[in-house]
């Protein structure tokens, strides 16, 4: 009986080592293991929505291409290893990246209070606005002038929040090149998206459009990371003080944008 017990007293210990053994696997698996991962494959998925000039798109050699591309390229080099890019649609974005579908997101996301319920973010690596586009001979003089108006944005993003603050009829679209083929071709009044990246659709396809003065809103563009990923958030973190203090960043922005756009 004694010899019973003891082999039970036993028994019980190794459970208790093994479960013990378990909250701590678990507590791991909860802080992320990302940054180890990346370096362990020699490789980081990158993903882009591809469909963002000047940010980032797919040029006619059907590569993907932009500011926030060779900003990609910069973060995985300085990281040692190879950058994956993967082009996916923007109203997927977080939720592809939640499910792991890749490691981070670079495509000009605003950081808002919404969506750090469900992601975080890094430091952040640019400052821009959205801004309102319409024809020419447009009655709309200002934002406010947009009320009642058939405004385009794509889905998701905080144009379509700030247009609609504003009272106007709000299209949703999949993209901004399809919102802007509809604003040409008299289906909508206007088309609200990122500044630079609505004055960069007009140039390259010689659209008969102007921007309103003014911007809608100010916000800080970050790269998106899971929530347990912090150790992987501050590598990236270091990353982006390193580019924009040796001057690689400014390098990569005025190749773009003519100007340090941080």
């Amino acid at each position: 009986m004694k010899k019973f017990m003891v082999g039970l007293g036993i028994a019980c210990l190794v459970l208790i080592m093994a479960a013990c053994g378990g909250s701590k696997d678990a507590s791991s698996s909860a802080q992320g293991d990302t940054l180890k991962s990346i370096k362990d494959k020699g490789e980081i998925k990158i993903a882009l929505e591809g469909a963002y000039p000047p940010y980032n798109y797919i040029n006619k050699s059907n590569e993907l291409e932009g500011f926030d591309v060779d900003i990609a390229q910069e973060v995985a080099r300085r990281l040692g290893v190879k950058a994956i890019l993967v082009s996916n649609p923007w109203d997927s974005m977080i939720p592809a990246l939640t499910g792991k579908k890749f490691d981070i997101i670079i495509s000009d996301m605003a950081i808002t209070e919404e969506r750090k319920k469900k992601v975080s973010f890094s430091d952040p690596y640019f400052t821009t606005g959205n801004q309102l586009f319409v024809p020419k001979d447009s009655s709309i003089k200002d934002p406010k002038g947009m009320k009642g108006k058939k405004i385009g944005v794509t889905i998701s993003t905080t144009a379509a929040e700030e247009v609609t603050k504003l009272g106007a009829d709000v299209k949703l679209y999949k993209n901004d090149f399809l919102a802007f083929e509809d604003l040409v071709n008299g289906r909508l009044d206007g088309v609200s998206t990122d500044q630079g990246v609505g004055a960069k659709i007009i140039l390259d396809q010689n659209y008969s459009l102007v921007a309103i003065d003014g911007l809608l809103n100010t916000e800080l563009a970050g790269m998106t990371i899971r929530k347990e990923d912090n150790d992987f958030r501050k590598e990236i973190n270091k990353v982006i003080a390193e580019m924009q203090k040796d001057g690689k960043y400014e390098e990569i922005s005025k190749k773009w944008f003519g100007k340090d756009i941080r």
